[in-house]
């Protein structure tokens, strides 16, 4: 069903943090080969963060198939230590909602962890039930470049199936969360390109993100200025490459590059994601909440739970 499909994509999208519509659940393509993780060669750009005061808080999305809702997300941004280290835990949740999940019932959540100021990643987690099926995937990030990732598949009240993959990176890797951040934090120039060697547990894909100009958007009644991105993917695991995806928009904030809404092509129609409401963390540091109050919360909608 087309329902059904769109949120194949949606929870996808959401797996990266709304880079993730470009890196859809592998399907079997017919003519493809699967090229192992270790056997893709691929260099990219020494990207240092320009920009790393992310505000703090949660973000809710309403998610939509060629305009009808069809389920809802929400982004954590959310700080944590490890060895001493000031991390960034990010963690991204989405299900369907309305009639579509009377017959297609999705329940996702990811988390990232990653350096707060060099946004190198560390670990990554991510949880999900789709109707009477589940998939359970860990990632860690070693500083030598070693990335090593554990999958496992089956039904609801099963042990499952598990695969374990494991390569060295010669060059910077991310998960799709930590991406998403780093990608945030660049210049955005027209004349320039960014490009990031993102792994989602199972592929490697190239992502390129173009800006395309600024616009002053409108988001649940309230004006924004923003930049509008075109993002591009470029599948490395196999021989066909990946073309589900036909085009992507995104929007981002021109001050803190908040993602205000993402617009995608796809094979059975357009999906989309706008944002709702922000909520800042009062817990925040103080820097990063006076940043918050900067940017104050969109229209209120029920929190997604």
């Amino acid at each position: 069903m087309n329902g059904r499909s769109a949120l194949r994509v949606v929870k996808s999208l959401w797996r990266s943090a709304l880079i993730v519509v470009l890196l859809p659940t592998p399907l079997q393509l017919a003519n493809a080969e699967y090229i192992p993780p270790s056997k893709v060669a691929v260099r990219t750009q020494s990207y240092q963060p320009q920009q790393t005061d992310f505000p703090l808080g949660s973000y809710d999305y309403e998610v939509a198939w060629e305009g009808i809702p069809v389920g809802i997300a929400t982004v954590r941004v959310g700080t944590t230590h490890r060895g001493g280290k000031k991390m960034l835990d990010v963690e991204a949740t989405a299900r369907s909602g309305g009639i579509v999940s009377l017959f297609y019932k999705l329940r996702h959540r990811s988390e990232s962890i990653f350096s707060a100021h060099e946004l190198k990643p560390s670990a990554f987690l991510s949880e999900q039930t789709e109707n009477s099926r589940f998939t359970n995937l860990a990632i860690t990030f070693s500083p030598n470049g070693v990335v090593s990732a554990r999958i496992t598949k089956g039904k609801l009240n099963s042990e499952g199936n598990t695969e374990e993959v494991s390569f060295k990176s010669d060059n910077a890797t991310f998960d799709p969360i930590s991406a998403a951040f780093l990608a945030r934090s660049l210049p955005l120039d027209s004349a320039q390109d960014v490009s990031l060697d993102v792994f989602n547990g199972k592929d490697r894909y190239l992502i390129t993100l173009h800006a395309l100009g600024r616009e002053r958007i409108a988001v649940e009644g309230k004006e924004y200025d923003a930049f509008k991105i075109q993002p591009s993917v470029q599948k490395l695991t196999d021989t066909e490459g990946e073309k589900r995806v036909r085009r992507v928009y995104l929007w981002l904030s021109t001050d803190h590059r908040d993602v205000l809404k993402v617009e995608s092509q796809v094979r059975l129609g357009a999906v989309s994601a706008k944002l709702v409401r922000f909520v800042p963390d009062t817990a925040a540091e103080p820097g990063v909440a006076r940043a918050q109050r900067d940017n104050p919360p969109t229209n209120s909608v029920p929190p997604a739970r």
